[in-house]
């Protein structure tokens, strides 16, 4: 196993970590909603999508991507827990859509063009950003296998 499958495996020890104690609050408190992940879900996606699909993070301050192919691609990456639908505010070359369960282990919801995922969304101006329904993510991705997954 490589080094960076060992990272990953570590992770998604701490993550299941973290959501087994989020469970054990919404019993304690169950008037709150204790889902915000926040950063440390995204986080999670983007080490995911650097290791095993070896990208290249994106400088800090980059506008509406977060990593690079080694063809030099911009790559939106998004990570999903619970929400039915993902957000996304500005443009790149791919979109990479990973899925987390409770045991910290993901999934690829979609990787490919951005377009796709752009056409597939509607504008809410609530929250001023682009969504799409987690649902439609798989028949996106089905529709646009363009991406080859590195070797692991």
């Amino acid at each position: 196993m490589s080094e960076r499958s060992e990272r990953i495996i570590a992770v998604q020890h701490i993550l299941a970590g973290i959501f087994s104690a989020q469970r054990a609050l919404r019993a304690l408190a169950p008037e709150y909603k204790w889902a915000g992940l926040g950063n440390l879900l995204g986080d999670f996606g983007e080490l995911v999508a650097v290791d095993h699909y070896q990208l290249q993070k994106a400088p800090g301050g980059s506008d509406g991507f977060d990593a690079l192919t080694a063809a030099g691609k911009s790559v939106q990456i998004k990570t999903n827990y619970a929400a039915d639908q993902i957000g996304f505010r500005g443009t790149a070359d791919l979109m990479l859509v990973i899925g987390v369960s409770d045991d910290g282990s993901w999934e690829e919801l979609n990787y490919g063009p951005f377009k796709t995922v752009l056409q597939a969304a509607r504008y809410s101006a609530r929250d001023n950003k682009r969504m799409v329904a987690v649902t439609k993510l798989p028949e996106l991705a089905a529709a646009n296998q363009v991406v080859p997954l590195p070797p692991v």
